[in-house]
């Protein structure tokens, strides 16, 4: 057997630990899993959402009867998502939200009475059909089903047009039969926390939410993994180096030394994490600022600008998760016998932050289950990430309540790494402490 042979059988030994290679597998089926529920997703959105139908019964001019249409266009597996509402065509805008929310509605489309629509008709005009909406709050692909509805106003429209190429004859306005039904800008009507927005979709509303807060994720997600890698490295180098030892001899409290560690640390952290969201809101901004078709969608007309206590609060769950996340990296570094093991002991960190930035991004907290909502809630690094979004539709409960957690967490943690520092195990290691000899029967 060669040297070389020799060498690297010993590096893949000291690097293929089994808790290295157990975070390995917890990462593939961690990105099977966030496969499943992306692509869940991804088909939720591209199916056809149930939306109200407000039309008068019966044909209207020239035998369309617009109903009957959408029911041949989307099939009878689709026929129960037409929900024709109780509403009339001349019913208030109040009256209509109102009948969308006892019947769970989230998007609904009115057509004018069959007047009008004879009206529009004889004088060639656009016919024009209102859009209602209820905004919820979800994660990336949640309201792209207001976009679906543009594309039942196109089929109503395409439908009209075929009638009309058949039958007209002479003086005819053909830019009116290419294109007779359509949905004028102020047609379109969203409710936002019980107040009406003209103009905008709930696709428009969330393209600009995730604009403002696709980068808390992202950001909490990099810091979490740098400093943490820093601090378990620089655990494993001073007990590689001995200088553990020499400061666990100091007459210096233990709680002294841990939360002095775990507090530069977090500083430090929180000011790498202002630097990344400048300059990823730098880098957003420009991104947005040359797409075009970009929505000019104001948060603070709609009432989910954040002011100075909100962007505090935000500030604070970042400070906590930096520091909760620092509790966990000095209870992984007390068992690294090195630096080269303490570098495979950022794989488990790694794995939370991303499992947060993943659901937060593509399902949101509102948009999850239960089972879902509970795992987030119960990674500390989740609540930095849905503080932004929280706090924009008024939830301060959950960001209270994050922060709660997180402050209990952080404290755990630190008592946690005060106790190990008291035991014997940042010294001799795991291998020796009393009560795991007990455990494997070891003397």
């Amino acid at each position: 057997m060669s040297h070389m042979t020799s060498i690297i059988r010993k590096e893949v030994r000291e690097l293929l630990t089994p808790g290295s290679v157990i975070s390995v597998l917890v990462m593939v089926v961690l990105f099977a899993g966030l496969g499943g529920l992306i692509g869940g997703e991804v088909d939720s959105a591209a199916e056809l959402p149930q939306f109200g139908l407000i039309v008068e019964e019966g044909e209207y001019t020239d035998g369309w009867d617009p109903a009957q249409i959408l029911y041949d266009a989307y099939g009878e597996e689709n026929a129960s998502k037409i929900v024709i509402m109780d509403s009339t065509c001349g019913s208030s805008d109040s009256e209509i939200i109102s009948e969308m929310q006892e019947k769970g509605l989230v998007s609904a489309i009115a057509l004018p009475d069959k007047e009008s629509f004879s009206e529009s008709m004889a004088s060639q005009t656009q016919i024009s059909v209102k859009q209602y909406y209820l905004y919820q709050p979800t994660g990336l692909f949640g309201s792209v089903g207001s976009t679906i509805m543009s594309s039942v106003v196109s089929i109503l429209s395409s439908s009209l047009s075929q009638l009309l190429v058949a039958g007209e004859s002479g003086d005819v306005n053909y830019q009116f039969i290419m294109n007779p039904v359509g949905t004028a800008g102020d047609d379109i009507n969203t409710i936002v926390d019980g107040a009406m927005h003209s103009g905008i979709t709930p696709y428009d509303i969330s393209n600009e939410v995730t604009s403002q807060t696709l980068m808390i994720p992202i950001v909490i997600m990099i810091i979490i993994m740098m400093v943490g890698s820093i601090v378990i490295s620089s655990m494993g180098s001073e007990k590689e180096n001995k200088t553990l030892e020499t400061l666990l001899t100091m007459p210096i409290k233990r709680t002294s030394i841990v939360s002095g560690k775990i507090v530069a640390a977090a500083i430090v952290g929180l000011v790498y994490g202002l630097a990344y969201m400048l300059g990823m809101s730098i880098y957003m901004g420009a991104m947005t600022g040359t797409i075009s078709g970009s929505t000019s969608v104001s948060l603070e007309d709609l009432g989910m600008a954040l002011d100075a206590a909100d962007w505090a609060l935000v500030m604070v769950s970042m400070f906590l998760s930096i520091v909760c996340a620092l509790g966990i990296c000095m209870i992984l570094g007390a068992f690294a016998k090195n630096y080269k093991s303490a570098q495979t002991m950022t794989m488990p960190l790694s794995i939370l932050a991303m499992i947060p930035m993943f659901i937060v991004m593509f399902t949101g907290w509102y948009g999850a289950g239960g089972a879902i909502q509970a795992i987030t809630f119960a990674i500390p690094f989740s609540h930095p990430m849905m503080a932004m979004p929280a706090l924009m539709y008024g939830d301060v409960t959950l960001v209270l309540g994050g922060i709660a957690y997180m402050a209990v967490f952080a404290l755990v943690s630190i008592l946690i790494t005060v106790r190990l520092y008291n035991s014997d195990i940042l010294i001799t290691g795991i291998g020796q402490n009393k009560y795991v000899q007990k455990l494997t029967g070891r003397k």
